[in-house]
């Protein structure tokens, strides 16, 4: 077992041998974003794992379940909507949430067709992020259109 495969499988266990409640998984090839969205997602008490590329998450997802994947859209290799389906059949049940700094209404609607539940577009507060997973596991109600 690679070392990526070992931590991801400790992790799904967490400290006490049992599944945390909320688990993510943040997909992001830069390395102060990832640091920077994980740190402030564990605060709430959410247990996340990070990954650089496309190929460190399916790693992640065949592991480990993940309750959200927050995926950046503009990656090296595949992008974050290039590996939206197989994210879908590799990790069901995962609510992805793509976010990117380039987006567009097309992206938009192409990330949702493959199975997105939201879009965030960056710079975005941490606020809107945590609102945004929560509407995606059911824990806040949308707001109003």
């Amino acid at each position: 077992m690679t070392a990526a495969a070992t931590q991801a499988s400790a992790e799904a266990r967490g400290s006490s041998g049992m599944a945390s409640s909320i688990r993510i998984l943040v997909v992001d090839d830069d390395p102060e974003m990832r640091v920077l969205l994980a740190e402030e997602l564990k605060r709430e008490g959410w247990e996340v794992r990070e990954a650089g590329d496309g190929a460190e998450a399916v790693l992640a997802c065949r592991v480990a379940r993940f309750d959200v994947i927050l995926m950046d859209k503009n990656m090296p290799g595949p992008s974050g909507l290039d590996l939206l389906p197989g994210f879908r059949r590799t990790c069901p049940g995962s609510r992805i949430i793509m976010m990117t700094a380039f987006g567009d209404v097309p992206s938009y609607v192409e990330a949702a067709e493959k199975g997105a539940v939201d879009f965030l577009f960056k710079p975005f507060r941490i606020d809107d992020l945590k609102a945004a997973i929560r509407k995606a596991l059911g824990l806040e109600p949308a707001p109003p259109a």
